[in-house]
């Protein structure tokens, strides 16, 4: 109990001053003063406050695309490195791809700046869940990529992949793009098109955020 009540920390983070300023109002006139609203403009600065003050933090608030990085990156990163800690994105874009993508690397919601009160309505929600644990991580330890490819063969006997495709995956459900498989295994970007082109097709899926699902 004395954790949880430590817990009681927001930590928003958003390039924009204005965003932040609205989501701390928001926050307070719904919530008062139960919870306290931290801030970061950066991911560099979000990961130095994480660093010192994560104990305190039950929720982040992510911008996904911010001055140092841009996309999934930083969700990716963030999850890596604190992958008990909530993170739900309060974005500029209504993608429905992007929305997908999120979840499937681990966001707890997904939320437009510019959406309806429905939007407004789904982030206060997840802050109150959040509050209470519901969205918290359990105590087991994370699946290995290992584990996800014999699950994925008892989701689909008889599934073949080559060594290098089972890389490839592998890389996939880590979260890097094309470019930075190329980079991590040394092929050129088209050969990684194609392995990714074949996994697709093994799982019968047509996207990333698809494939990831199978695993999750």
């Amino acid at each position: 109990m004395p954790e949880l009540r430590l817990r009681r920390t927001i930590l928003s983070v958003d390039d924009h001053e204005l965003v932040r300023v609205g989501l701390r109002q928001v926050i307070g006139q719904h919530f008062g003063e139960r919870f306290h609203v931290a801030e970061a403009h950066s991911l560099e600065q979000a990961l130095r406050f994480l660093e010192e003050r994560t104990d305190e933090v039950f929720l982040m608030l992510l911008d996904l695309n911010l001055g140092d990085t841009r996309g999934l990156a930083g969700l990716r990163l963030l999850s890596q490195r604190h992958p008990r800690l909530p993170i739900a994105v309060v974005s500029g874009s209504n993608d429905a791809r992007v929305r997908d993508e999120a979840r499937a690397h681990g966001a707890v919601g997904y939320f437009c700046k510019t959406g309806d009160t429905g939007d407004l309505k789904g982030l206060l929600d997840t802050i109150e869940r959040a509050a209470t644990g519901a969205d918290a991580a359990t105590d087991e330890a994370p699946a290995t990529h290992g584990d996800a490819l014999a699950r994925s063969r008892r989701l689909r006997p008889g599934i073949r992949l080559s060594d290098r495709q089972v890389q490839v995956l592998e890389l996939i459900l880590g979260g890097l793009d094309n470019q930075a498989i190329a980079a991590e295994t040394g092929l050129a970007l088209g050969s990684v098109k194609n392995c990714v082109s074949t996994v697709f097709l093994a799982f019968n899926v047509r996207s990333r955020a698809e494939l990831i699902g199978l695993f999750v």
